[in-house]
């Protein structure tokens, strides 16, 4: 099938109508007066994720048109549009109408990209640009960074001994004396429970923490965010983890996490086999997904069809395999069908960086409690998954001389009651094998019941534990610190403190209220 250079300079292209109105405002927004410059803007931006865009359905409502040679240009520009387009999707066979049409699902899914990057920017036009080149230059800077890791040079890693205090303050309550805690030397755990009723500081000691561990080391973080206060807010308020870490924000669904989350290490029967296998278990563990012994077989088998004939891989994929299984095996819909169109409702990830690329940057993930339950289970579930899969894909982080272990990534998940109890194999992993990977675990939790659920090993791993002011039974409270600790008769700013080795939690002072 063959395609002019002057059919296409004649041929109108146009998207849907709410996305064409949303090209209008970005007209405004960027102070552009021609209609084709935030249209190219949007293709360019949806041309450099991996995946497909989604097909816009024949009898959808349209927008306006733009001409081809207003909309790429003459000569050379309008081929090199075109070229770039037939790139990005070469299984294909393109007449004009395909053209059209592919060209219209990059803009629809581009101008969406960008609205969320301009909020994510605080609709600041500086911020926004900025954001646009970090898109542009990520694929190169992932591949320079794989490219020093494979010649044995680790610039993520820390490469010293990490001390840091506990808190602001951080001194022993009766005698004065300063607390630290050593994440990576001889015999640490680089791991943490800090707990506490609301109001307690039990986040502000979190950050503190990770304040000095950034000044100790460049190490980046991925931090789950489900109250929505740890980076800055449109008032100027939260604890500006953003800045600290320079870490990008990211909303799912409003601002897909840019991940290949259903990665593979390589594609062979067993990768592919245990793949499968660790999709189906994060999966069952969606509320509501309800696997019984044939669910969790048409499940696995779900995934591992759609692993084997997509690359990239993505949640919809499996939803479609699912939902052809049930047919071929004539199985009523149930929870698990149900669960799966909950998770492919919004777009949660794009295929646009590998796990190489993504866990060498710092992210903030907003998970609020507006965002539906399904699909912030998935995002914690699949990243965590990614994590564990990456951390293990790499050799152990170097022992210095003064034995400390190099350190690559923290993963904080604040509310982690929200995680715990689950009993997701990622999360157990990270904590228990991570450490010679270079991967820290930091939880934040309201009480040490939160941690009831869980293997009382899994809270052993933990190199500190930092208690604040709460309600929870002195039972649970002796589990986790030892004998003698009331929570419930901390002053403001007191919490007992724990790390690895101690024979018994200390009072400690983290933080002052005035």
């Amino acid at each position: 099938m063959t395609i002019s250079i002057v059919d296409i300079a004649g041929a109108n292209f146009r998207t849907d109508e709410a996305s064409d109105e949303l090209n209008s405002e970005f007209m405004k927004r960027l102070g552009m007066r021609k209609r084709y410059l935030p249209a190219r803007l949007a293709l360019s931006r949806s041309l450099g994720v991996p995946s497909r865009p989604e097909s816009i359905s024949s009898d959808s409502d349209w927008g306006k048109t733009i001409k081809g040679d207003t909309f790429f240009g003459t000569g050379a520009d309008l081929m090199t549009w075109v070229s770039l387009i037939v790139q990005h999707g070469p299984d294909q066979e393109y007449d004009v109408r395909g053209l059209v049409g592919a060209v219209a699902a990059h803009w629809r899914r581009g101008i969406n990209l960008l609205d969320a990057d301009w909020r994510q920017s605080g609709e600041d036009i500086s911020r926004f640009v900025r954001k646009l080149v970090e898109h542009a230059e990520l694929p190169l800077a992932g591949r320079m960074k794989h490219r020093e890791r494979t010649q044995n040079v680790d610039p993520f890693s820390s490469n010293e001994l990490i001390s840091v205090p506990v808190g602001e303050i951080s001194t022993d309550a009766n005698s004065g004396a300063a607390i630290e805690w050593v994440l990576n030397g001889p015999g640490c755990s680089p791991h943490s429970a800090v707990m506490g009723g609301v109001g307690s500081g039990k986040t502000r000691t979190a950050v503190s923490i990770l304040r000095a561990v950034r000044k100790a080391a460049p190490i980046p973080i991925i931090a789950f965010d489900f109250k929505g206060d740890l980076a800055t807010d449109e008032s100027g308020g939260g604890y500006h983890l953003e800045q600290l870490y320079d870490a990008t924000v990211i909303e799912p669904p409003r601002m897909p996490v840019p991940l290949n989350v259903l990665a593979l290490r390589s594609r062979d029967d067993i990768d592919l086999s245990q793949a499968a296998s660790r999709f189906r278990e994060s999966f069952s563990r969606l509320k509501g997904a309800r696997l019984g012994d044939k669910q969790r077989d048409a499940v696995y088998e779900a995934a591992s069809r759609a692993l084997r004939s997509q690359t990239p891989c993505q949640l919809d994929d499996f939803q479609r395999e699912l939902i052809s299984i049930y047919a071929e095996r004539e199985m009523k819909e149930d929870g698990a069908i149900a669960a799966a169109r909950e998770i492919c409702r919004f777009p949660l990830f794009t295929p646009e960086l590998t796990p190489d690329e993504f866990f060498s940057r710092s992210w903030i993930i907003k998970l609020p409690p507006h965002v539906v339950e399904e699909s912030r289970s998935i995002v914690v579930n699949l990243v965590l998954d990614a994590l564990d899969q990456y951390l293990n894909s790499l050799p152990d982080t170097a022992v210095a001389e003064d034995g400390s272990r190099g350190m690559r990534i923290i993963a904080m998940i604040d509310e982690a009651h929200r995680v715990l109890g689950s009993r997701l194999p990622s999360l157990s992993n990270l904590v228990r094998m991570s450490r010679s990977k270079g991967g820290a675990v930091m939880l934040i939790s309201q009480s040490p019941d939160d941690f009831s659920g869980e293997d009382d090993d899994f809270l052993s791993e933990m190199g500190l534990v930092a208690a604040f002011s709460t309600n929870a039974p002195s039972k649970a409270a002796t589990r986790v610190l030892g004998r003698g600790a009331n929570l419930a008769t901390l002053s403001t700013g007191q919490a007992y403190v724990k790390r690895r080795g101690d024979q018994a939690a200390r009072k400690a002072q983290s933080w002052s209220p005035t």
